[in-house]
């Protein structure tokens, strides 16, 4: 008695797509992991270097355009990262003053300089019940030597 043999090509080319379609969205979102994540060090770093470059001295410090440029330049690797930069005066109390003619109780306020960098994070395929949009941002302060 013969037995009829049937063909497991057409079984292994449905396996294969499968695995390889799961392997694929895995990649995917293991790229857009990293890259959140790189994105989110990016920002971070663009507001340090943005304060670092303000707290040379109080001309720096009111430099707000050059502020913004050190920033930027940090972040030059990962599209539409933006800052802004300020100043401010402080009081050992807490109590902020102005910089120009406030006074502290017994001392000369404190300057410091804060900068804040923000990115609009997108994946980059749209994945159920995570957001496809991710505002990042990150506000540094640092004491004007």
């Amino acid at each position: 008695m013969k037995r009829i043999r049937k063909s497991n090509a057409g079984s292994a080319a449905v396996e294969l797509a499968m695995v390889l379609s799961l392997l694929t969205l895995l990649a995917i979102g293991t790229t857009d992991f990293a890259r959140v994540f790189y994105a989110g060090i990016t920002v971070r770093s663009a507001a340090r270097a943005a304060v670092a470059y303000g707290s040379q001295d109080s001309t720096t410090a009111a430099n707000y355009t050059a502020m913004r440029n050190a920033a930027t330049a940090d972040a030059a690797d990962v599209t539409g990262v933006t800052a802004t930069a300020t100043h401010f005066c402080q009081c050992t109390d807490g109590t902020t003053v102005n910089c120009t003619s406030g006074l502290c109780s017994g001392s000369a306020p404190q300057m410091y300089v804060s900068a804040t960098a923000t990115k609009t994070f997108t994946t980059i395929i749209n994945y159920p019940q995570i957001p496809h949009t991710v505002a990042m941002n990150h506000t540094a302060i640092m004491r004007v030597k």
